[in-house]
């Protein structure tokens, strides 16, 4: 009968096999008396392993520099699929770390073909690979990882200046506190606008610190169960430029920033500046910039610095002291600039031109109607009409709109019918109702500082036809408040100006073009004023 591969053939009695069946390359005769029985030869077959089989699986250490807990083990089979022992299995170390050692328990397989060897893993969390080899056969190769227990990110600072791209490290650590190389670390910021990974490996990451304040830099392994954050400040550097409002190279300028007890000096080269300076963690900052030479054409120029970020992209148009006007009925004329009368509030009402109060959208700027909201679409509101509107009231309210808008030199307006469907941003509502005041305006705008909608409201149809009462009331509805330091239509009260002055016409274009650069270049306007 057939046993495994050994092959017996066998006579019993007195008879005697003539043809042995053994066709074994590998053959040997055993010869065995017995009074009933007589072995005549005994053959071996072929033991050449075909298969290696896994018997332990990967293994997770909770420590480095400890034997695992279990052995690792491999099985050797033959083509049949049975166990073979004394089949040699070489192990060795495929990827280790410092500290790792390998013993082999099994130089070659037991009873049952199993092989076996012990493993302490060195100090490192990236995967270690022990292998097991058969002759002809290949390799098997076991994973073992240190699992970490810790991680603690290491920053050299805690505050980064914008622009800078450090390297931040991490160290893992197992259950015992040792710390391990290596290790696959996942990281995040939870402020991209003021700090951004670039790119990780293993347990290092490249950061971009972009916008002045603060974040959280986070490192996880796995399944963020094992993690750390630091809070990191990302501190601006001083960065700007000067533009002139026809495009011109801007004078040679003195620039200085201060804030708190700190105080310091930035040079200016080609209208362009930048800076680090080490302010104080909270408060305003000023910046303050003037022509080195006194005869210059432009104003002295005093920023107040809310958001710190804003510090990192200054741009400053420069508010000449003298304006040509380039359009309209008083083209051609000059007219001297004082940029801070305009801004200086009247003691009952608002400064000529109108800064709006600055919100989280952006610096402060000057309140006005975009480019694209023009002409202003106004109509009369009869509902608010205490008596009927003649067709002369109309005809002398739109002269006097029209002589306006000869002056400045633009078109603003335009007659228009009030609809319930009337949706239109630049729609303006003229009311009338009894009030102490000749006429009111209402403006609503955004925190862009562009006016959205509008309402004329007059006390007196009669009003309707009074030249200086609509003028006033039409700057009003361009966004400029009150003047008193030159001749104006915009006077707070007792005005007699029936249009515009050269002067009114001078200041409206300037801070048109003021508005139009903020547009193009996000410029703030560069006049001496305490806080944008």
């Amino acid at each position: 009968m057939l046993l495994g591969h050994l092959l017996i053939a066998a006579v019993f009695g007195c008879e005697r096999s003539s043809r042995p069946r053994a066709t074994s390359v590998d053959t040997a005769a055993t010869v065995a008396q017995a009074s009933d029985s007589v072995v005549g030869r005994v053959v071996r077959g072929p033991r050449a392993a075909s298969a290696l089989q896994r018997v332990s699986g990967s293994a997770w250490a909770t420590r480095a520099f400890q034997p695992l807990d279990t052995v690792l083990a491999v099985r050797v089979l033959g083509p049949r699929g049975r166990e073979l022992a004394g089949v040699p299995v070489r192990w060795a170390i495929v990827t280790g770390a410092d500290g790792a050692q390998l013993r082999a328990i099994d130089a070659r397989t037991d009873s049952l073909g199993v092989a076996r060897a012990s493993f302490m893993p060195g100090g490192s969390a990236d995967v270690q690979v022990v292998g097991a080899s058969v002759d002809g056969v290949g390799r098997l190769d076991f994973k073992v990882r240190v699992a970490p227990a810790a991680i603690r990110i290491v920053a050299d600072r805690v505050a980064i200046w914008s622009g800078e791209t450090p390297t931040i490290l991490t160290v893992v650590s197992d259950s015992a506190g040792r710390d391990l190389t290596g290790g696959d670390v996942s990281w995040a910021s939870s402020d991209t606008s003021v700090l951004r990974i670039l790119d990780h490996a293993g347990t290092r990451a490249s950061v971009s610190a972009r916008l002045a304040g603060t974040t959280s830099l986070i490192a996880w392994i796995g399944d963020t169960s094992v993690r750390h954050s630091v809070v990191l400040g990302v501190k601006p550097v001083l960065r700007g430029r000067f533009i002139t409002l026809d495009g011109s190279a801007p004078p040679r300028m003195r620039v200085s920033i201060s804030a708190g007890g700190v105080r310091d000096s930035v040079a200016v080269v080609d209208g362009q500046f930048e800076k680090r300076v080490d302010l104080p963690a909270s408060g305003d900052v000023d910046v303050a910039a003037e022509p080195f030479d006194d005869s210059s054409v432009f104003h002295r120029v005093a920023l107040r610095i809310v958001e710190r970020r804003d510090l990192q992209r200054l741009t400053i148009a420069l508010v000449p002291i003298a304006w040509r006007i380039d359009a309209g009925s008083y083209q051609g004329r000059v007219v001297r600039i004082d940029a801070a009368s305009a801004l200086r509030r009247a003691s009952d009402g608002s400064p000529f031109w109108r800064l709006v109060p600055r919100s989280a959208a952006g610096p402060r700027t000057l309140l006005g109607w975009r480019s694209a909201d023009l002409p202003l679409r106004i109509a009369f509101d009869r509902s608010r009409f205490g008596a009927a509107i003649t067709p002369d009231d109309s005809v002398r309210f739109w002269a006097i709109a029209e002589q306006l808008e000869r002056d400045v030199g633009v078109r603003l307006f335009a007659p228009a019918v009030l609809s319930a469907t009337d949706t239109s941003r630049n729609a303006v509502r003229v009311e009338i109702e009894p009030s102490g005041a000749d006429g009111h305006t209402f403006v609503t705008w955004g925190n862009a500082g562009d006016a959205s909608d509008g309402v004329l409201r007059f006390s007196r149809i009669a009003f309707l036809s009074d030249a200086h009462v609509v003028s006033h009331e039409l700057l009003h509805l361009l966004g400029f408040g009150h003047a008193f330091a030159w001749p104006t239509v915009a006077l707070p009260a007792g005005g007699t100006e029936q249009r515009l002055t050269p002067e009114d016409v001078a200041y409206v274009q300037l801070a048109t073009r003021l508005r139009r650069l903020r547009d193009e270049s996000g410029a703030r306007p560069g006049v001496p004023i305490a806080r944008q």
